[in-house]
């Protein structure tokens, strides 16, 4: 057995992430949700086990071992948690486990991948236990991963991730696999059947601070004619805030997590200001720079960059839109703005909402 000390300056960005180490705690902030990571140049044969102490502000962490991952705090209804470190597997719920981690808070993770099972752990609590993955019999063992699997770690975009600790264990033999407590949790990668579904109950475990942000954009989307929409319940629910043709809020919420974002719906430019869609992005950008050139940088760092659909990729959509904003470009196909679950993000949805309401009014014939 062969224990690794894994010195934090090893990680070395890849894509737009910010990382640094400063009085031995590794701190990064996530640039985008796929293609950007921090790794390191280790591989790690079978058996191994790995050991991290780390702390995150919000969704998601990343572990990112060989081919596969291990998703931390990506909510109830992601049905993609896991991957086998060899990679290849498509189909959603091969893996099912409860993947919350505190906020705000240290906490720590294990994981174990030996020959013959597997096993992940957050806080001395196991949250999963197999002897079926596929690496097991997976024929890439004797020639992809002949020398071992890389670990890499992501984030979503925006999210703070401080890892005060790193170690990984190589073994001779097969380990020994703790007997841990394991909590009673019913994992539903869906919405939460719920026959009249209310606001208060679905946000019920987030904090008070966030609540009050929730209840005050409610209040105040209503006031502008938005209709809501709820669907599912505690504690996994999606809230939708839609003015038809214009603009929507939605927000998905599971337990104490919370994801939310904005999005431009388009119908108004074609048929009432005659603009072809692929201008909406320069003209909506154009007019946050009116309010703060800084303002507008933001918002267009956390537009999204995904392909939504799959003919995107080959920019056959017909929603295709390659925005480009001060030398950056991107394709921004679906025309979202995502937020973090922090009070200053709901005042800067409101800008947006705001502002794509302008321009709906007419706004985006000036200038």
């Amino acid at each position: 057995m062969i224990t690794h000390q894994i010195p934090l300056e090893s990680f070395t960005p890849h894509g737009k992430v910010s990382v640094n180490v400063e009085n031995g705690v590794l701190r990064m902030t996530g640039g985008a949700d796929r293609g950007v990571y921090i790794g390191i140049p280790n591989k790690f044969k079978l058996p191994f086990r790995i050991d991290m102490a780390a702390k995150m502000d919000s969704p998601a962490l990343i572990l990112k071992i060989g081919e596969g991952y291990i998703n931390l705090n990506t909510g109830g209804m992601d049905n993609r948690r896991m991957m086998s470190i060899v990679g290849g597997e498509t189909k959603p719920n091969l893996h099912k486990f409860d993947n919350r981690a505190p906020l705000n808070e240290y906490f720590d993770i294990s994981v174990i991948y030996g020959k013959k099972a597997m096993q992940l752990s957050i806080n001395g609590e196991e949250r999963y236990f197999s002897k079926k993955d596929i690496y097991m019999k997976s024929p890439l063992m004797e020639t992809d991963f002949k020398d071992g699997f890389g670990f890499k770690i992501a984030c979503h975009k925006r999210t703070e991730v401080y890892i005060k600790s790193l170690t990984a264990t190589e073994y001779k033999d097969e380990p020994e696999f703790p007997v841990l407590p394991k909590k009673d949790y019913i994992y539903a990668p869906t919405l939460t059947k719920t026959d009249k579904p209310a606001l208060g109950d679905c946000i019920k475990d987030l904090t008070p601070e966030l609540k009050d942000c929730v209840i005050d954009m409610d209040k105040h989307l209503k006031a502008l004619k938005f209709r809501r929409l709820i669907e599912g319940g505690y504690p996994e629910s999606r809230v939708t805030y839609t003015m038809p043709r214009v603009a929507l809020w939605k927000m998905n919420i599971s337990h104490n997590l919370m994801t939310h974002r904005t999005m431009a719906m388009l119908g108004f430019y074609v048929n009432q200001a005659g603009i072809h869609t692929e201008k909406f992005n320069t003209l909506f950008l154009r007019r946050l720079e009116e309010y703060s050139p800084d303002f507008a940088g933001e918002i267009f760092f956390r537009m999204s960059q995904a392909n939504y659909c799959k003919t995107c990729g080959g920019n056959r959509c017909s929603n295709y839109n390659l925005t480009e904003y001060k030398g950056i470009k991107k394709n921004n196909c679906a025309h979202f703005v995502q937020f973090k679950m922090i009070p200053s993000d709901f005042d800067d949805v409101k800008k947006v909402i705001e502002t794509i309401i302008d321009l709906s009014n007419g706004g985006m014939l000036h200038g």
